[in-house]
């Protein structure tokens, strides 16, 4: 483990997750499950057909002997009564076997005349089958504790019957953008319309504000903050310039400043600190750095909060379209955008741009102790995939 992900594991230490809710699984969509869900009933609940065709006694269809067709099942029919010897159904997807069927002739395989039907193919008993509870048995695991519930996921706890969930509470997250220039409007404040859909799309409720450049303000700002929400996230004063007032507020509320400062470019002055148990991320005000601190630090640790048992992007090892230069003294940072064949190019590296994030689709981590990079090697990217639920 390397100096950078030293201070990654301590800023996640410090978010703890939040108390559980039990809530329908109708308003679950984006939350993290906090609990297992166990399924009420199996998936499939009954042994159907896994395609449209003739549901057949096996030892049946042995033999090239017609069966005669003897009623024909559609999905959410009752199975009916026992086939007897030399009798099949008409059967379509998803439609329970009736009793004593224990296989499917695929319609392909099949000619129907009549009320008989000529079989082209022997099955083996159980093909073209699901059998009850192939996917999830009546008790079993539906889903762990931990995943996010996405429409995929809605959908399986619907299936196994479920309807509630209990989930963790939705992250509270108070968003104080500093600086005078933010007040007056002389400065677009672009970093927190970025950072509050950042945060929307963690699940969190985001209470958005602009504080200027004042020590008595920002410390208030701060206190008010800290009262009503679970996490706070401030931009820009947390280096270390005459207007860099975080740090002071940040004591004056009696926060543990635990991080101030880490061996990365962009994002060098980030802070991590805890104050009543709640985590503060203070992040630069330099757009790229901005956002590079958010995704090393403060998404994964409200990510974490938020019940998630997974809060780290996706990160494969792609091949460069174009050399980089590294900082063997440090980790360094860089947008990305991923090619049709398979590699990746950096799209900028002032820590100032904000047109180089909005066209990224990846970000490039080049550890401590990485030199240049050559067209074709290979760095690590993590993928910036869309997660808006």
């Amino acid at each position: 483990m390397d100096k950078l992900e030293r201070y990654r594991e301590g800023v996640l230490a410090g978010a703890s997750g939040l108390p559980p809710e039990r809530i329908a699984i109708a308003a679950a969509g984006g939350r993290w499950l906090a609990a297992p869900v166990a399924a009420r009933r199996a998936a499939p609940p009954f042994a159907c057909s896994a395609m449209d065709g003739y549901a057949v006694r096996s030892v049946d269809a042995a033999t090239a002997t017609p069966l005669r067709v003897v009623r024909a099942l559609y999905a959410g029919d009752p199975p009916g009564a026992a086939l007897a010897a030399g009798e099949s159904a008409r059967i379509y997807t998803g439609a329970p076997l009736p009793p004593g069927a224990d296989a499917v002739v695929r319609e392909e395989a099949a000619r129907e005349a009549g009320d008989l039907v000529e079989l082209r193919e022997a099955v083996r008993a159980g093909e073209n089958v699901r059998p009850a509870g192939e996917d999830v048995a009546a008790g079993g695991l539906a889903l762990p504790p931990g995943v996010r519930l996405g429409a995929r996921q809605l959908g399986l706890l619907a299936a196994v019957g479920a309807e509630e969930v209990e989930v963790a509470r939705r992250a509270r997250v108070a968003l104080l953008c500093t600086g005078d220039e933010l007040v007056s409007a002389r400065t677009p404040n672009s970093n927190g319309a970025t950072l509050a859909v950042a945060l929307r799309s963690l699940g969190a409720e985001v209470v958005l504000s602009e504080v200027g450049d004042d020590l008595a303000l920002l410390a208030s700002a701060l206190e008010q903050a800290l009262t009503a929400c679970d996490a706070v996230v401030t931009v820009g004063g947390v280096s270390v310039g005459a207007r860099d007032l975080v740090p002071a507020a940040v004591a004056q509320a009696g926060g543990d400043v635990r991080v101030h400062g880490v061996p990365m470019k962009p994002g060098k002055p980030f802070l991590f600190a805890l104050a009543r148990g709640k985590p503060i991320f203070g992040l630069p005000g330099s757009p790229s750095a901005c956002l590079v601190a958010f995704e090393v630090f403060a998404r994964p640790a409200l990510l974490r909060l938020s019940g998630a048992a997974h809060p780290f992007r996706r990160a494969l090892r792609l091949p460069l379209a174009e050399a980089v230069e590294g900082r063997k003294s440090r980790a360094r940072f860089l947008w990305a955008r991923l090619e049709g064949d398979g590699r990746v190019r950096p799209v900028g590296r002032d820590a100032a741009q904000i047109r180089g994030p909005a066209l990224a689709d990846a970000l490039l981590w080049l550890r401590e102790g990485t030199g240049e990079l050559r067209e074709g090697d290979l760095a690590e990217t993590w993928l910036l995939e869309d997660d808006v639920p």
